[in-house]
């Protein structure tokens, strides 16, 4: 995204915005937003937002600046434009025709814009809030740009007792959500879509293809050490998946990990969450994974503290949802959980991806590092194996 020039009258302002919004589009917005009408742009400042973009849907983030004035006198206002787009836009280039339309077809990119508009931020339990959206532009069939207050947030180390208030804060969202109309999504609930496409169509028949572990990347004591038992999981996806029958659903988020849970500086006790793309009802305790395993499988902290810190984050969400009245047996919340974090990480961890790139230091350290996180992942489930085989009865929430 092009930095757009330090100061200039708005009348001259270029229309580089993200998104292709003009300036005359977002200063009808600031004058909505702050009551004031007769506001004037002084200076927009434009730079892409630090952040490596995963999903398909999310063109570009960019933090933008607008310096402007009134009766009132000069303000500051500090904004994040989040683009989406339709899916196709973003899949590999090299990906089949045939697979880019099905996954087009059913990958909702405008589920966050949908989520946020619903009415979620009235939901949020104290000390947790919804981003705040200041505008919507360019609202059409496959494009849309959110434009999001800034958060100011703390960089300091994410903490245990901040996993806890978390845990806490999530587990009364979703029994605030419980009950809720949840956006349709074209494939389905997101663990049965991950069954059928990240699972059944894509990691489990590559890993049982010997061709895989003859790839260097598979060939690193970190990585051949775990085949048997990687391939036992992948040919029990099914059977795991079932496990999840009749146990509760709820709303989640779908992808809180750390690094979407703000803490501003202005308010060091409250948190933000942002990044609603993946929102969708989801087995009771889903969002604890993402909290939990999120920065360690990001290779930003030691996959060593992973079964402590499940074990705070199951407490605290069942916590947060007896306070809101909804009680769930801690064995119905460890299956939930456990069953989840089986299906959603240790063959998809694997270094898949590495089949595909050029096999060099960096690809094959990278390998080594998702080989260290699904060691400790597989290591933490056999600890807890009878946890997830108990079929825990009171399975309905109470």
């Amino acid at each position: 995204m092009p930095t757009l020039p330090s100061a200039f009258p708005t009348g001259d302002a270029p229309a580089a915005l993200p998104g292709g919004t003009t300036p005359a589009e977002l200063l009808a917005a600031l004058r909505r937003r702050t009551g004031r009408p007769d506001l004037r742009i002084e200076a927009l400042e434009c730079s892409p937002l630090p952040h490596r973009i995963s999903a398909p849907t999310t063109r570009a983030l960019t933090r933008v600046r607008v310096r402007a004035r009134d009766g009132e006198g000069p303000t500051t206002i500090r904004l994040v434009a989040k683009e989406l787009q339709a899916a196709r836009h973003g899949l590999p280039p090299q990906m089949p025709p045939a697979e880019r339309e099905r996954l087009d077809a059913v990958i909702p990119w405008r589920l966050e814009a949908d989520v946020l508009a619903s009415g979620v931020a009235g939901l949020m339990p104290p000390g947790m809030r919804a981003p705040d959206v200041v505008a919507t532009t360019g609202d059409d069939e496959d494009r849309l740009t959110l434009w999001l207050a800034d958060v100011d947030a703390l960089d300091t180390p994410w903490t245990a007792e901040d996993t806890v208030r978390a845990a806490t804060s999530l587990g009364r969202l979703a029994a605030r959500r419980a009950g809720t109309p949840a956006p349709l999504l074209p494939g389905g609930d997101f663990l049965d879509g991950y069954l059928r496409d990240q699972l059944g169509a894509w990691a489990v028949p590559w890993l049982l293809d010997d061709a895989t572990w003859a790839h260097p990347a598979f060939l690193l004591p970190e990585v051949a050490g775990l085949r048997a038992e990687v391939c036992a999981l992948a040919r029990d996806v099914a059977r795991i998946h079932a496990r999840l029958d009749g146990l509760p659903v709820l709303p989640a988020h779908g992808d809180a990990t750390p690094m979407n849970l703000l803490r501003p500086r202005s308010a060091p006790g409250e948190l933000v969450l942002i990044d609603w793309g993946m929102a969708t009802p989801a087995p009771v305790g889903y969002d604890l994974l993402p909290l939990v395993f999120g920065r360690a499988e990001a290779g930003l902290a030691s996959p060593a503290e992973l079964p402590r810190l499940l074990d705070l984050a199951l407490t605290a969400y069942r916590s947060g949802l007896a306070a809101e009245g909804l009680e769930v047996p801690a064995g119905v919340l460890a299956t939930a959980v456990l069953a989840a974090i089986a299906l959603r990480y240790p063959c998809t961890t694997m270094p898949l991806p590495a089949l595909v790139e050029p096999v060099g230091d960096a690809a094959l350290a990278r390998a080594a590092e998702r080989g260290g996180f699904v060691r400790a992942v597989l290591d933490l489930l056999a600890a807890r194996a009878p946890e997830l085989a108990h079929r825990a009865s009171g399975g309905l929430l109470h």
